[in-house]
């Protein structure tokens, strides 16, 4: 619940805004990672970015609620003066059951959430009640996409060709697994898992971006500075300078 894994700057993001994580509620855990609440009150407006999660987010806004697909880039809400959000993080996969339409066709997109479930007051509590009021069809295809994730976190697998192997799928099977129930490939996700890793380390001091490339695996030092200056928008040197600049 403390992870701060895509928060970019995350030192200098406590400084502006407050975060606070809510269990879900039991029944719904094995479908929502967290509730989640910002809250701020600036003099001069910020910028915060995020390297985002293959999750769905069902957002409550003072102008109603919303739900993001999967946002494949780098996301980016600037807040000023007085606010609040609400919201709930489903796990990858954990939205199909409330609203099965195929999930890529939710990906980088924001949609009104009234027609799916109505307008809660901006509480835990009220989204916990409209995702029971919903109500859900539990679907075993969820469970394994769940279980493929955690393998996927833990670093037992890195590369597709070794998840099709545990998973006992082939490539084809596995990305129309997932484009259907997730919104991304098994690819995007692993790529974003080390991404996630890489800015981690260095916003905790880690310099050596040789053994960091190598131990995170990628082919060489090159790549790993291409494909994080990709998504995070600044190469890691200059990512873990401004870190420590704002920290």
């Amino acid at each position: 619940m403390q992870d701060r894994r895509g928060i970019l700057n995350p030192d200098a993001a406590e400084r502006h805004f407050r975060l606070t994580r809510h269990e879900p509620a039991p029944e719904l855990a094995h479908l929502v990672t967290r509730h989640w609440i910002v809250e701020w009150d600036l003099d001069e407006p910020y910028t915060q970015e995020i390297v985002t999660h293959p999750s769905v987010n069902f957002v409550l806004y003072d102008d109603g609620p919303r739900i993001h697909g999967v946002y494949t880039g780098r996301f980016r809400q600037q807040l000023v003066g007085r606010g609040r959000v609400v919201a709930t993080k489903f796990r990858p996969g954990g939205f199909h059951p409330f609203h099965p339409v195929p999930a890529y066709t939710l990906t980088n997109e924001v949609i009104d959430a009234r027609p799916i479930f109505g307008e809660p007051e901006m509480s835990v509590e009220a989204l916990d009640a409209a995702l029971l009021a919903h109500g859900f069809e539990d679907d075993p295809r969820v469970d394994e996409i769940g279980e493929l994730y955690r393998v996927m976190l833990s670093g037992e697998v890195t590369t597709v060709k070794a998840l099709c192997a545990h998973a006992g799928y082939s490539a084809r099977s596995l990305q129309r697994l997932f484009r259907e129930y997730v919104g991304v490939n098994p690819k995007w996700i692993l790529q974003r898992i080390r991404l996630h890793e890489a800015a981690e380390r260095m916003v905790n001091g880690e310099g050596d971006w040789p053994r960091l490339a190598l131990e995170l695996g990628y082919f060489d030092q090159a790549h790993f500075i291409k494909a994080f200056k990709a998504v995070v928008g600044r190469s890691p040197a200059d990512y873990a300078a401004a870190a420590a600049t704002l920290a």
